[in-house]
């Protein structure tokens, strides 16, 4: 019997220990992390939401299908590791100006405008040097929405 209580004495800080850090890994850990993004990177952790007439549209992080002659289309699904990646090469963005152009009839320097405007962001978020040049199709696209409500009446209505 006195055996058992020596065990029982001697395992009894290892269990507390257990214990403290299980609700320390799994509960209070999470919550902080939660809470600190919440605080400090609300719209990244709520997941890069779009927004268009105040209704949800979707996320920048996430590419989109997209065939409509009036919006800028990701690059090739088989040309990207996760097939939903919302960036393109400036050159791929200049080289759809035409197109959107001509479906709708806004002018291709002002295209040209928001697309530059994006790559320099990114450009800027990315201090210049750990990627390279990208611009993001959900954003631009957004951009143009909301910039030309008359070029694009079916959308974000």
């Amino acid at each position: 019997m006195d055996k058992i209580r020596a065990l029982a004495r001697a395992l009894n800080p290892l269990l507390r220990t257990f214990v403290v850090f299980v609700v320390i890994v799994m509960v209070v850990y999470p919550l902080v992390t939660l809470a600190l993004g919440q605080v400090l990177f609300p719209r990244q952790a709520n997941g890069s939401l779009l927004a268009c007439s105040g209704k949800t549209v979707g996320s920048s992080l996430i590419g989109y299908s997209i065939t409509s002659p009036k919006l800028f289309h990701p690059r090739n699904q088989s040309n990207t590791a996760s097939g939903v990646d919302p960036h393109i090469t400036p050159e791929d963005a200049y080289a759809q100006i035409p197109r959107i152009t001509n479906a709708t009839a806004i002018a291709s320097s002002s295209i040209s405008h928001v697309a530059q405007a994006n790559i320099d962001a990114n450009r800027g978020q990315n201090l210049g040097l750990l990627a390279p040049d990208y611009m993001d199709v959900n954003d631009v696209n957004l951009e143009l929405v909301l910039l030309y409500p008359l070029a694009y009446p079916e959308l974000c209505t």
